[in-house]
This record gives structure tokens, sequence and C-alpha cells, in this order.
């Protein structure tokens, strides 16, 4: 059992890394020169909105994945790797879309 549980640390501690990185990508840290944290947000907001748009026939597939398999996979134990897979894949997915709508819109990432 010890030989499985180190994957499972290891992928546990990949996701954590991996989600807060995937946070940072839609937090208040762009810059574009001239423009006020208010416009900053309301741009950011936009592009986390077309990010959940993008994102939502995923997250439905997903869903339905989850749905149709769970029983399986907590038979086996694997149900919340499955889950977190899904999650950091959702996630990594729509902070790619943030970073290129905050990009397009002439912003880059704040230091």
């Amino acid at each position: 059992m010890e030989s499985t549980m180190k994957p499972a640390i290891a992928f546990l501690l990949l996701l954590g890394t991996s989600t807060a990185l995937a946070a940072c990508q839609g937090a208040d840290n762009w810059a574009k020169p001239g423009t006020n944290r208010e416009t900053m947000r309301a741009d950011l907001s936009e592009c986390q909105q077309e990010a959940r748009a993008a994102t939502a026939q995923d997250t439905n597939i997903d869903n339905d994945i989850m749905a149709t398999r769970s029983q399986d996979w907590q038979r086996t134990g694997t149900l919340g790797a499955k889950r977190s897979a899904f999650n950091l894949q959702d996630q990594q997915h729509a902070s790619d879309i943030i970073a290129r709508c905050m990009a397009d819109k002439g912003y880059a990432p704040a230091s």
C-alpha cells in the first residue's frame, strides 16, 4: 500500500502548487501603463467571464463522467485523485484563457 501512496501524495502536492498558481493568474496581479485598478479589475472580470464560458462545456463533461464513474473510482480509492485531476485541468485551462485575454488587452503580469 505504501508504494501506491507515494504517487498519490506527490499528485496532491503538485495539485496544491498548481492550484495556487492558477488562483494567482486570476488575482489582481496585472499591470498596464496608464490603467487604473478599477479598469484593470473590469477587464479581468471580462476575461474571467470569457474563461467561464469557454470551460463550461468541459466542466459539464467532467461532471457527467464523475456521475457515471464515481462509484467505480470510489471502490478503487481513486475518486479524490480523479476529481482533483478534473479540477486542475479546468483551472489550468481557465488560467490560460485569462492570461491570453489579459495579454490581448495589453496587460502583463505585475511583479
